[in-house]
């Protein structure tokens, strides 16, 4: 697989259904965050290349983006994420997304099916990279790489 860029990506994606979009309670965020990822779309989506993206732009070095995370997986996101509700539900994560839903919108998940592992990991690295240069950072929630 070529460049991915960030662009083409979204262009040709497809969407979890629903979005995360509660900022007040706790509670509801958790529900949303389990209905999106217990969608049957998610069960579905396997060997993906997945992005979180929020409604408006949220400024960055350079420019200004809605992407918060880029990520890979070779299982159905429903596996990658539902394990991890606690996780995502913590207080520092609570207060990170609280935020981010408050002054940028709702999060949305955006993903596109890789043909092989090979390509899947190859895919990621070129959209971060491709992220990096468009903004001298990456997104907010991929800090692994910073």
């Amino acid at each position: 697989m070529g460049q991915i860029k960030l662009s083409q990506f979204i262009n040709s994606s497809s969407t979890l259904p629903g979005s995360i979009q509660s900022h007040g309670s706790k509670k509801d965020y958790k529900r949303e965050f389990r209905q999106v990822f217990g969608s049957q779309e998610a069960k579905n989506a396997s060997n993906v290349l997945y992005v979180f993206v929020c409604e408006k732009e949220i400024p960055r070095v350079k420019s200004k983006s809605n992407v918060i995370y880029i990520g890979k997986t070779k299982q159905n996101l429903s596996r990658r994420y539902l394990k991890y509700t606690e996780t995502f539900c913590s207080p520092y994560n609570w207060a990170f997304y609280s935020h981010v839903i408050e002054h940028y919108g709702p999060v949305r998940i955006a993903y596109l099916s890789i043909d092989t592992t090979k390509s899947l990991k190859e895919a990621e690295t070129k959209l971060l990279e491709g992220y990096y240069k468009l903004h001298k950072e990456y997104p907010p929630k991929n800090s692994q790489r910073q």
